[in-house]
């Protein structure tokens, strides 16, 4: 699925249990509120400006829904850790995720999008334990790559499979939306992901 697939919006919630959808597998993009989570899902899908970005990070509070060729649904929800959000946002948040992993009967995988030019964060590595140890399949994607210099880029990524090397953890790619760089291999992990679960469930 590397060429230009046909996606569409189809809602979004503050409780993404309630939003009524089609039970499609459902893919979900985590990551701080800066680090471009939006612009990734516009560059895998191929529509520039599908996925809803914002200049003021940390300022949506929705998660929106967007159906990919009738057989996916890619989930973008609130960025994690940033600053200027309240403590009291921020908690709200976790629990919404939380209850969402637990009761989503369609999640097929994970998505875990982080910045290319500086180590995972805390709430980075706190978040890819959990799923890890919550057995849910997760890809990191080292997003904004082009800005590194190749070298600077291979140390990036040395650092982050370090990092990330706990029992569990997803395979690390480094991803561009400015020039594409692993869109192939990212969607290669969710082509993947999609044919285990046709085995799995005969969808």
């Amino acid at each position: 699925m590397n060429a230009r697939v046909e996606a569409r919006y189809v809602g979004s919630s503050m409780n993404p249990l309630v939003l009524r959808r089609n039970p499609l597998p459902e893919i979900i993009f985590l990551g701080r509120s800066n680090v471009g989570k939006s612009s990734l899902i516009n560059c895998l899908l191929g529509q520039k400006g599908l996925a809803r970005t914002s200049s003021t990070p940390g300022k949506t509070r929705l998660f929106f829904f967007y159906e990919v060729d009738e057989k996916l649904l890619f989930v973008d929800p609130p960025g994690y850790g940033y600053a200027k959000v309240a403590e009291t946002v921020r908690t709200r948040w976790m629990k919404e995720m939380e209850r969402y992993f637990r009761k989503s009967d369609t999640l097929m995988g994970v998505v875990q999008v982080m910045d290319a030019r500086h180590a995972p964060t805390p709430i980075d590595l706190d978040m890819a334990r959990w799923l890890a140890e919550s057995q849910i399949p997760t890809v990191y994607a080292l997003n904004k790559s082009d800005k590194l210099t190749r070298s600077k880029l291979a140390e990036a990524m040395r650092r982050a499979g370090g990092e990330l090397s706990f029992p569990g953890a997803g395979q690390t790619i480094a991803f561009s939306t400015v020039n594409k760089d692993g869109r192939k291999e990212l969607w290669g992990v969710l082509d993947k992901w999609r044919a285990e679960e046709k085995l799995l469930h005969g969808k």
